[in-house]
């Protein structure tokens, strides 16, 4: 059987709090449902334009954010 030893570890610090980190979104004067809205009008106008072709949904709604945090 093995002994406990009676080494202490040290104690942990305390954690600084985590800084905010500014986002292009909250540079943007949309709210998060505008945002979100105007996205989704983007991403279907996307689809859309590609015919109709489904399988790129994913594709279209990461062009969709690029294209409405641009403006």
């Amino acid at each position: 059987m093995r002994e406990s030893s009676s080494i202490k570890k040290p104690a942990a610090k305390p954690r600084a709090p985590k800084k905010r980190i500014e986002t292009p979104l909250a540079q943007t004067s949309y709210s998060n449902e505008n945002f979100y809205q105007k996205v989704q009008e983007t991403a279907y106008q996307l689809f859309i334009a590609r015919g109709c072709a489904h399988g790129y949904d994913v594709e279209d709604w990461l062009a969709a954010e690029q294209i409405v945090k641009g403006q």
